[in-house]
């Protein structure tokens, strides 16, 4: 008798075990496949770091990319530096943290966020880099910035020349307002400086500085033309700028009277701007030129590399962008 309750007592514990066994593999296979469940369903993230969200072009930009991710389920988190280099190596370095699948970089300076880059990309971020140079990255977006500067003295060379053939030399009066604030501006600003080589009757007469968007082009407008008032044309540095030289001459009691007598010329082509340049053509708006870079649609092509880029697709390393000048004749093509 005592034998057989030993055996009993034996296979008991034995039974015990093995059920033990069967519910722990049961929850741990439960587990694993919630686990996998979870990391398939997590929502991709991309982090957007622009320099300043008060520039037209580049609110615009990056809403726009942001809508287009939408559709796919990607979050697109935007962050603005307001022109703040050690704020965006923050905002590098947060999206680092965050495991976000890609870190697009505009930046306020190349130079300062080369580091933060290099963290990013070793804590398994993907990082395309737009505009600026920063040396280092996965992808980068580019154009020839002395180029698109030239380009936009080459439309209002055409226009002075146009408007007054038979002008003396150094006898349109021409201001700048330009920006320097990273090596890649500075190549803009060079580019713009080409006007009087392109048109003789060229003279520039002031060149303002620091000038990047709408409010601060507007005031600097309105000093301009208390010290200048035979300014003819303007160029400037970005769209921003555009729009802010343009509302101050269209606005009551400007300096510009005749408004069919004056130009802006600008780059960084948004809808904005672009409705300003197809109102030109009816002396509506002062902006008769913008520099568009990208194909057709900028947003389209920052959304298409960065898709790829997010779902383990081959990518280019480096894609530049085309230059175009839109005026009135062309800008309903785009």
């Amino acid at each position: 008798m005592k034998k057989f309750n030993k055996i009993s007592t034996l296979f008991l514990c034995v039974f015990f075990m093995i059920a033990v066994l069967i519910t722990s593999g049961c929850g741990n296979s439960t587990t694993t496949k919630t686990t996998n469940q979870e990391t398939t369903n997590k929502r991709k993230l991309i982090g957007y770091c622009i320099p300043d969200t008060s520039e037209p072009f580049l609110a615009n930009l990056s809403n726009s990319v942001k809508q287009m991710f939408e559709k796919d389920g990607v979050e697109v988190q935007i962050a603005n530096a307001a022109g703040d280099a050690n704020t965006q190596v923050s905002q590098i370095e947060n999206f680092a943290t965050m495991k976000a699948d890609l870190i697009i970089v505009m930046a306020v300076d190349p130079t300062s966020v080369a580091d933060a880059i290099k963290k990013a990309q070793a804590s398994g971020c993907k990082v395309l880099v737009a505009g600026s140079d920063t040396g280092v990255y996965d992808a980068i977006m580019y154009i020839d910035q002395f180029e698109d500067g030239k380009m936009i003295a080459k439309m209002a060379a055409d226009y002075i020349s146009a408007k007054y053939p038979n002008a003396a030399p150094n006898s349109i009066e021409v201001a700048i307002l330009e920006s320097r604030d990273t090596p890649e501006a500075s190549q803009r600003c060079d580019g713009m400086a080409e006007i009087t080589k392109l048109c003789p009757a060229a003279k520039v007469v002031k060149v303002i500085g620091g000038i990047k968007n709408t409010d601060a082009a507007q005031a600097a407008a309105e000093n301009l033309f208390q010290t200048n008032p035979n300014v003819k044309v303007v160029l400037c540095y970005n769209s921003g700028a555009g729009i802010g030289v343009n509302a101050y001459a269209m606005r009551p009691g400007s300096k510009i009277t005749d408004k069919s007598d004056f130009a802006v010329f600008c780059s960084d082509l948004d809808p904005q701007s672009k409705q300003a340049v197809i109102d030109s053509a009816s002396n509506k708006s002062v902006l008769r030129g913008v520099v568009k870079f990208g194909g057709k649609d900028l947003a389209a092509d920052t959304y298409t590399l960065a898709k790829k880029m997010i779902n383990g697709e081959q990518f280019n390393k480096k894609n530049p962008d085309p230059l175009t000048p839109i005026t009135p004749e062309n800008a309903n093509e785009f």
